[in-house]
């Protein structure tokens, strides 16, 4: 029987200098740091057998995943 397994992620860091509380307005990306993370992401998965990628449509959620999905050659559901 085989195993499924997973895996949650959130968004990366997000650049955001006037601290203003987003939630789901538009416009707020990654920061540098927050694109590190998501590269980080994608090496960390790089030998994992994924299937499926599911996204939330916020653009810092698409940001983080996008490197994820290019490593696995897989286009995320939102």
């Amino acid at each position: 029987m085989s195993k499924s397994i997973v895996h949650l992620m959130r968004h990366g860091h997000v650049e955001n200098p006037e601290g203003v509380l987003y939630e789901r307005l538009p416009n707020f990306h990654l920061s540098e740091t927050g694109r590190a993370m998501a590269a980080r992401m994608a090496d960390h998965t790089a030998d994992f057998d994924l299937v499926h990628l599911r996204c939330s449509p916020l653009e810092r959620a698409q940001e983080t995943i996008a490197p994820t999905t290019e490593r696995h050659a897989l286009e995320p559901v939102t």
